[in-house]
């Protein structure tokens, strides 16, 4: 086994896919880094099956699986009235 080889793991947002050789990725770094989006603004979700689970927590590491699917979900402004 060649240990200089990195494994790419693939994973999707919203529908579009990413490559990472990294197993272990924060909220934040998911965000901002693949996703392109502002953190403060948008909430990541991860969808498995039928179940949604929302990280709330910008810095929470999550261990990279293939095939992995999560959605951005956009924090929208409230209207003012």
């Amino acid at each position: 086994m060649d240990k200089d080889k990195v494994k790419e793991i693939v994973f999707f947002i919203d529908k579009e896919q990413f490559k990472s050789t990294k197993q272990h990725l924060s909220v934040r770094e998911i965000l901002q880094d693949y996703a392109k989006e502002d953190p403060n603004e948008t909430t990541l979700v991860l969808r498995k099956g039928n179940d949604l689970h929302k990280y709330t927590n910008l810095d929470e590491v999550i261990t990279l699986e293939n095939g992995m699917k999560f959605i951005a979900y956009h924090n929208g402004p409230t209207p003012v009235s």
